[in-house]
């Protein structure tokens, strides 16, 4: 083992995963956020699931045809500005290959396949450390407005179950037993899918409780601290440089997310990730009387509601924006539509003014997979490209990663997930 620390660079889930896995297996780290405090970006307000079952990458073929008709429209759940386009050109010719039948289905296994070893991960995390994060194991449920959606979704949730993931298709009647709210829509949907495996919970107190613990096994955590320059010499890493000090360096990790092409951009390597804008509002529903019992996925429109202890959190929406930080009124109209046309009698018990609004930048790769591993420059590696599956695969890449830094047999292939694919 080198003396010197491994220095990872962001504090989100990736960057703390990577570091407890990394402290597991004998190694010195060093994180560095730029933040205040840990997971105050992407990972501070998700929609807060973890779902094998959603092992799809975006870039299906239905996906594609939502993008293209959400150009210019602020009020379509996944939108992309036409001033983007210029810098998606090369992005986007690699994300539509990759949406050929055989590519995408060989992407989801994939995701799938990590997506399981993450949740197991995550579990044994949980009851060996007693970690609280609102976390929930009552799985989630899919609904459809419509008997094509539905016969396509369960289709799709057939060939997971070849994968091992557990399902049960719902007629209406019984998608209202389960979740006694969606009654008052029950005229408007064609039945449900209920994944048992899946869980929720807020990642953001995830993130803190994992702090914690690489804290208590000698990890080092500095915040306030911002990248501006990882320096080589030679095919190698040789320092980082931040805003307060020159550290020297020999392994460093960009767990980074959408920004890590920015620390790349003195280097001849061009990561094929793109930041995709999402948002969520988040309620507290503490007073009301009858408060939904599990996560709803409304398939048609990519959204989420999510029940968490004493809050209740949307998410949806995809924006190809760049890192614009422009909120326009459509976008949270979008959510507040979309809480009422799910779960009306809450809307008129809550007053949704007094929801917070959040949003962050999902680091989507072309093929729907993370980049984990080494690049062609020697002791940089990366953890970075997980999409809108960040929580879900979290654990599993910072193993896969850590395995490889060690020199250890990986649990599941590595293969699919390499940065040489890209780099």
């Amino acid at each position: 083992m080198k003396e010197d620390p491994i220095i990872i660079i962001g504090g989100g889930l990736q960057g703390l995963a990577t570091a407890n896995a990394l402290l597991d297996r004998g190694e010195k780290v060093l994180l560095l956020e730029r933040n205040s405090g840990v997971a105050l970006e992407t990972s501070f307000a998700n929609a807060g699931m973890l779902t094998p079952s959603q092992a799809q990458p975006w870039n299906s073929v239905s996906d594609i045809i939502s993008i293209l008709s959400g150009i210019g429209k602020k009020d379509s759940s996944m939108l992309i500005k036409l001033r983007e386009f210029p810098s998606l050109f090369f992005w986007g010719m690699g994300f539509l290959l990759n949406s050929s039948k055989s590519r995408y289905l060989s992407n989801t296994d994939n995701i799938c396949r990590l997506a399981q070893h993450s949740l197991e991960l995550t579990r044994k995390a949980r009851e060996e450390y007693k970690l609280h994060y609102d976390h929930s194991s009552l799985g989630t449920m899919k609904i459809f407005r419509d008997e094509l959606s539905f016969i396509k979704g369960k289709k799709e949730a057939e060939r997971l179950n070849d994968h091992g993931i557990t399902f049960t298709c719902l007629e209406v009647k019984d998608v209202v037993q389960v979740e006694p709210l969606l009654d008052d829509i029950s005229d408007q949907i064609s039945g449900g899918i209920i994944f048992p495996e899946d869980e929720v919970g807020d990642a953001y107190k995830f993130c803190t409780e994992l702090e914690k613990i690489i804290r208590q096994k000698g990890g080092r955590i500095h915040v306030n601290t911002e990248v501006k320059k990882i320096l080589f010499h030679k095919g190698k890493v040789n320092s980082i440089v931040t805003d307060r000090v020159e550290i020297k360096a020999s392994r460093v990790i960009l767990a980074s997310g959408s920004w890590s092409n920015k620390l790349l951009s003195n280097t001849r390597l061009n990561l094929p990730v793109r930041p995709v804008k999402g948002y969520s509002l988040t309620l507290d529903i503490s007073t009301l009387s009858d408060k939904p019992k599990m996560a709803i996925v409304d398939e048609g429109i990519h959204t989420a509601v999510t029940p968490l202890g004493y809050l209740l959190r949307v998410a949806g929406t995809a924006e190809l924006a760049g890192f614009s930080e422009e909120i326009h009124q459509k976008r949270i109209d979008y959510l507040n539509r979309t809480l009422e046309n799910i779960y009306p009698s809450i809307c008129s018990n809550l007053d949704l003014e007094e929801g917070s609004l959040w949003y962050g930048f999902r680091p989507m790769s072309i093929d729907g997979m993370p980049y984990i591993g080494l690049t062609k420059i020697e002791g940089l590696f990366l953890n970075t490209g997980h999409g809108h599956l960040g929580w879900t695969l979290a654990m599993g890449s910072a193993d896969l990663l850590a395995d490889i830094m060690t020199g250890k047999d990986p649990k599941i292939s590595a293969k699919p997930y390499l940065t040489s694919r890209a780099l």
